[in-house]
């Protein structure tokens, strides 16, 4: 079976059986998993830094900030949605799609690094310009639990690939086992969102459309400023680091210093960016069939 028909069977089995919203705390470990698949795959060194990261970089920032004030006429929630949905970082599972893209793996990589520490830098200062915090952001409550999701597989992966190229090679012979995984992750990320719109939140459906429509927008515009900014050479890789959002972080985010009626915006962005993926790989699968 395809994996765009695999994507989009566990997006609808998050809507219909949101049974799994329970267990979302599996995604932090599972991600680990998929990213250790993914570091022992490609070759981690500082010639994957290029000048384009800097720009996507710079453009992550620089997105979130524009969107705040295009939507803020239509009210602060729409506006803070927006910048929530720009600026958080690159989620730690883009490599993952960039395999299945059949795209850049190590620049998609490198972005995820890169921008992950600057976004956990960005977010305790820009936040508290645009609206005040309940409590403030301290750098290392935002910094360490990211980076541990991506530090850790990183490190193990260098460990083995230095250790033994043979139990590397074992190894990834079960690199199936990620898009299993990453199949998971979609189940019970699209769960989480269908349970809480249903049984958690008591916003009118009209705030509900508006912020589904805001987040659609935003998760859009991600992805194309990226795809635009690497056009000449693979432009997927470049909508995987501008548009594949950490929504975990960025709900995480909501609940400890900003409205619960934020949650929303990472909970659509969820159900957003893996449609949008999926229909990448359907496209992708369509052309390799011709």
């Amino acid at each position: 079976m395809k994996q765009s028909l695999l994507i989009f069977s566990a997006i609808l089995l998050g809507i219909l059986l949101p049974y799994g919203s329970e267990y979302t705390y599996l995604i932090r470990y599972n991600l680990i998993i998929m990213l250790l698949f993914a570091f022992l795959s490609i070759k981690v060194e500082r010639t994957m830094f290029t000048r384009l990261h800097g720009v996507i970089a710079l453009s992550n920032i620089a997105i979130p900030i524009v969107l705040y004030f295009i939507f803020l006429p239509l009210g602060s929630t729409l506006a803070l949605t927006a910048f929530l949905m720009g600026i958080t970082p690159t989620a730690a599972g883009a490599p993952i799609l960039a395999q299945f893209l059949k795209t850049d793996v190590g620049f998609v990589t490198t972005s995820v690094v890169i921008n992950t520490p600057l976004m956990a830098l960005a977010i305790p200062i820009l936040l508290p310009l645009l609206v005040p915090v309940d409590q403030p952001i301290a750098i290392n409550e935002v910094l360490m639990p990211v980076l541990s999701i991506i530090g850790i597989p990183l490190l193990i992966a260098e460990l083995i690939k230095r250790s033994s190229g043979s139990l590397t090679q074992s190894i990834l012979r079960f690199r199936s086992v990620a898009f299993v995984l990453f199949l998971f992750n979609v189940w019970l990320g699209c769960g989480k969102a269908t349970h809480y719109i249903l049984y958690e939140q008591n916003e009118p459906w009209e705030t509900l459309a508006l912020i589904a429509l805001i987040t659609a927008i935003t998760c859009l515009i991600n992805f194309k400023i990226g795809e635009r900014l690497k056009r000449n050479d693979q432009p997927y890789a470049g909508g995987l680091a501008t548009g594949r959002k950490n929504t975990m972080f960025a709900l995480w985010l909501s609940l400890t210093f900003l409205s619960p009626i934020l949650v929303l915006g990472p909970i659509f962005y969820i159900l957003c960016q893996n449609i949008y993926n999926s229909y990448q790989i359907m496209k992708l699968e369509r052309v390799e069939r011709l």
